[in-house]
């Protein structure tokens, strides 16, 4: 039996879902092989490893040697690669990578008896420049004070540095080194709960013609006067350079935690907003966005999971969108819907949908703020059907006792997961009520990533 700190030579046979590989060590006590996880490696690589860490029916490994790599890697297109870790499989060729995900995505579903069709997934219209929503931490080094913008490392809260990003638009780039070179007012140093930038969040449009800044500082909102002038002047400029950014915030963050945003926002230059737009074909939709506000960080990819949403949706059908947000998928699906239902309990998207069904000529709709199970009670009361249901949870899932709700208010429900584990487990609470999955389709809104969304039609049988 293998032990802690030996070396041991394996061939990788699979991906396995958060970022790490499975070998299997074959010996006489175990001959069935025995599962050992590795990072950094692909399917067919023959390795060797030294064992970090043993347990019951499985072990980690780290990597000693590449002995002989799979055909299927390739030379990582970024150079910072190896020190970000953002994109653990970018040595993988792409389309070997979106196989591997969507298998990962099929294995989850053998958890359940019946097996859905699995379609082909969805790949993302670009594999570089796709992220559209960037939120970098920001810190400073201990001597020369000077301003770091970046990730944490994986498993530390170690910050890289970061540059250059292919996978984001150039223009993020191009802002952040501007705040490292002029940005007066220090960065936040997690140790001593000192420095005043935590945070910088950028939202940029489709069209690359608007942002959206976000400054999150280590100050509550009555501390802001004593910085208001001179940060007033550096806005001023930083606008003037970037003539594409058309609102700044700040968020006030004093306490100590790992939460990015507080619930304190304050617009200091321009809008608070900004506007994305959506098309495909001649159909296009208008999405307002304000800074809390969730939206697909990856627009392109959003346009192929929206309409993958809206084809298994019947005409003349009621649609509830239960946790609409600010409406994306409900207002790209309403032109098939007889009458649209949105509730979302954040005041900020609820506040967004109004304006994003207006914005888009929606005809028929209700929106609902609060908490989702609430007002499903409301509509059991009320007796209320609807033909459809959209669920777009986080990756926790559903609550079990929304999903009974939901049960009760539809007989066809699609859902939009970003986590196999979780979806998974609440499709076998909806088959206590008569639901089965029927189809399944991934959608990669994450190249290079472990992660993989999903479009899942749930029908009552």
């Amino acid at each position: 039996m293998i032990k802690q700190n030996d070396e041991i030579e394996l061939r990788i046979e699979k991906l396995t879902y958060e970022g790490s590989s499975l070998g299997r060590y074959y010996s006489e006590q175990t001959p069935e092989g025995f599962v050992v996880f590795v990072k950094n490696t692909a399917p067919d690589d023959f390795v060797k490893v030294k064992i970090a860490r043993v347990n019951k029916s499985y072990a980690k490994g780290d990597l000693i040697e590449i002995i002989k790599p799979s055909s299927k890697r390739v030379k990582p297109f970024c150079p910072l690669f190896n020190a970000c870790g953002g994109c653990c499989y970018q040595y993988l060729d792409y389309e070997y990578l979106l196989e591997q995900k969507n298998n990962m995505l099929k294995e989850a579903f053998l958890k359940l008896e019946v097996q859905p069709k699995f379609l082909e997934p969805i790949k993302s219209p670009q594999i570089k420049g796709f992220r559209h929503k960037v939120q970098y931490r920001v810190s400073q080094t201990k001597n020369s004070k000077r301003l770091l913008i970046g990730y944490y490392k994986e498993k530390s809260h170690d910050i890289v540095n970061i540059k250059f990003c292919p996978i984001q638009p150039q223009l993020c780039d191009e802002i952040a080194q501007y705040i490292r070179d002029n940005w007066i007012f220090g960065g936040y140093v997690e140790k001593t709960h000192k420095g005043l930038l935590r945070s910088l969040i950028l939202r940029f449009s489709s069209d690359l013609k608007s942002i959206l800044l976000t400054f999150v500082i280590n100050l509550k909102k009555e501390e802001f006067l004593r910085y208001k002038n001179e940060l007033s002047i550096f806005f001023e400029k930083m606008s003037r350079k970037f003539v594409q950014i058309k609102g700044i915030c700040i968020n006030f963050n004093p306490d100590k935690t790992n939460k990015i945003l507080s619930d304190e926002f304050s617009c200091v230059w321009g809008e608070n907003f900004i506007y994305e737009v959506l098309k495909k074909d001649d159909f296009k939709r208008i999405y307002k966005i304000s800074p809390a506000s969730f939206f697909q960080v990856n627009p392109y990819c959003a346009i192929e999971l929206f309409d993958e949403v809206k084809k298994n949706i019947k005409e003349n059908s009621t649609i509830l969108d239960a946790y609409g947000g600010v409406g994306a998928i409900g207002i790209w699906a309403s032109d098939k819907a007889t009458k649209t239902y949105l509730v979302e309990e954040n005041s900020q998207a609820v506040v967004d949908a109004k304006e994003n069904f207006k914005l888009n000529n929606c005809k028929s709709y209700e929106i609902f703020l609060g908490d989702a199970k609430e007002q499903f009670k409301k509509f059991l009361k009320n007796k209320k059907k609807f033909g459809c249901v959209i669920i777009d949870p986080p990756r926790k899932g559903s609550d079990p006792e929304a999903l009974e709700m939901i049960a009760n208010l539809t007989n066809s429900i699609i859902y939009v997961s970003c986590n196999p584990q979780t979806l998974v487990r609440d499709i076998k609470i909806l088959e206590n009520f008569g639901f089965k999955a029927k189809t399944v389709r991934g959608v990669d809104m994450f190249p290079y990533s472990y992660h993989i969304e999903s479009v899942t039609v749930i029908e009552r049988e």
